[in-house]
């Protein structure tokens, strides 16, 4: 996994390079022209080795039921009594709602005297049938077409009843089974999350709502959010890391189950301007899903962070992939953005080799906050350089930064609850009147159906003030 994540980060630095010098082949321009004009571009060291990042990849969580129960109601069918309330937790058996059956047995009784008439039509046709045969016999052979063709016609007409009597008797058999049943039950142990006296379409998916949700208990997943911008950084299969919104230090892991794609929440939804940005770009998104390997500690509605395990847990310090790395007769160095973005030899003191992962450890040379350019025969001492500052890994603004809704449900911001994470230094411009304050009602809120369900990590949700998290590169 991690080996495929490097693969697709140099694969895509090889086609920026490669663009590059095809545009110097086919450009046109003064061939006298020197080496130090030649523009070169440059990548963020931050990012390359994933060092003073921050949450540069981090997407808003919620903690939800691996399990839910949808209950739809019978088309033919009204509820009697509602035996539990939203918010109430069930254990399986516990009984939900109660049927009319005073209504099923009217309707119970009027299929036994449509069944009754089915099956006497169905008698009276084929003593029609009986006479047209035994007429049939006796009349001449000018006649006998047309009582053959009447004899078909009463036959199709048996056919037709004795189909429609199997239906009755079905519909029959249904309304005594519920009559039987009247009393629905929950099948799993859960929370009643929503109860629909009149259930109508819902407007988002344009599906019909359940009559009654519950849900299940013991055994939770993440719910995510991912934009179109970076739908790169994950797929499924993806190991996760999950962190507790409150203390950087409680994790989780897991993997991506599934990116629903059929269900887009559309629209810019951030609330806040990046500089560097384009406020206007309409970025869809796409909720996704993760399958937790423990979900101890972790509470219903509780809201997480997620970020790609790349192996940042597994090891300390800067690695850098090798192609980078220039090493010849001398001492290992890197072509980097000096003074001026002007092209210079940067001397790198190098620690171990990760063989699986093709980088190393860079001891001493370098900083997150350096710009590198990939080796190549236009990298000349003075050469202009470009940075790259919208990174390598898409969907960033300027400087690396990415929103992340604080307190958000399925990632969308409510008004005034913003939560910005500027991991390199990017410099993030609040709307008219923010202060970097969030006001009551902050983020880990449980989710608004479950009732009063506090935070697993102990945070009250009302009440005093959050600063911005600002993380710099080091």
């Amino acid at each position: 996994m991690k080996k495929k994540i490097i693969i697709t980060v140099v694969c895509v630095i090889l086609a920026a390079a490669c663009g590059v010098a095809v545009w110097k082949f086919v450009s046109p321009g003064d061939e006298s022209e020197s080496d130090s004009e030649m523009m070169l571009y440059a990548d963020s060291v931050g990012l390359l080795t994933g060092t003073g990042l921050g949450a540069q990849n981090r997407f808003a969580g919620v903690v939800e039921a691996q399990n839910t129960l949808k209950i739809q109601l019978e088309s033919d069918q009204t509820v009697k009594d509602i035996l539990v309330e939203k918010g109430q937790s069930v254990e399986i058996g516990t009984p939900l709602f109660e049927y009319d059956t005073e209504d099923m047995s009217l309707k119970l009784e009027q299929a036994n005297l449509e069944l009754e008439k089915i099956s006497n039509s169905i008698d009276t046709i084929n003593a029609q049938i009986e006479e047209l045969t035994k007429a049939k016999k006796k009349a001449p052979a000018s006649e006998q077409l047309s009582y053959t063709t009447q004899i078909q016609e009463a036959q199709m007409n048996v056919k037709q009843e004795e189909y429609n009597y199997k239906v009755k008797e079905l519909e029959i058999d249904r309304l005594k089974k519920s009559m039987e049943s009247s009393v629905v039950s929950s099948t799993i142990a859960g929370i009643v999350q929503e109860i629909n006296e009149k259930p109508t379409y819902d407007n988002y998916t344009g599906e019909m709502q359940s009559f009654m949700s519950i849900l299940g208990v013991g055994k939770y997943r993440i719910k995510g959010t991912i934009s179109e911008q970076n739908m790169q950084n994950l797929f499924p299969g993806t190991p996760i890391i999950v962190h507790s919104r409150v203390d950087e230090t409680i994790t989780w892991t897991g993997v991506v189950d599934s990116i629903d794609t059929e269900k887009p929440i559309s629209g810019n939804t951030s609330g806040v301007y990046v500089e560097g940005s384009d406020s206007s770009t309409q970025a869809s998104k796409y909720p996704f899903y993760v399958t937790l390997d423990s979900s101890d500690g972790l509470m219903l509605g509780q809201h997480v962070y997620l970020e790609p395990n790349l192996g940042q847990e597994e090891k300390t310090g800067m690695w850098l992939m090798s192609p980078y790395i220039v090493q010849d007769d001398g001492d290992p160095y890197v072509w980097a953005a000096g003074e001026g973005d002007k092209l210079e030899k940067r001397t790198l003191t190098l620690g171990g080799y990760d063989e699986e992962m093709d980088t190393w450890e860079i001891l001493d040379g370098l900083k997150a906050s350096d710009y590198i350019v990939w080796p190549s025969e236009d990298c000349k001492k003075g050469a202009s350089v470009q940075k790259n500052i919208g990174g390598i890994s898409g969907g960033m603004g300027s400087g690396g930064t990415e929103m992340i809704p604080a307190g958000a449900e399925d990632g969308i911001i409510p008004e005034g609850e913003e939560d910005i994470i500027t991991p390199d230094g990017g410099e993030v411009v609040l709307p008219e009147g923010e202060d970097g304050v969030v006001p009551e009602g902050d983020g880990d809120a449980p989710v608004e159906d479950l009732g009063a369900i506090e935070d697993q990590d102990g945070e009250e949700s009302a009440g005093g003030e959050t600063p911005l998290e600002t993380e710099a590169a080091s």
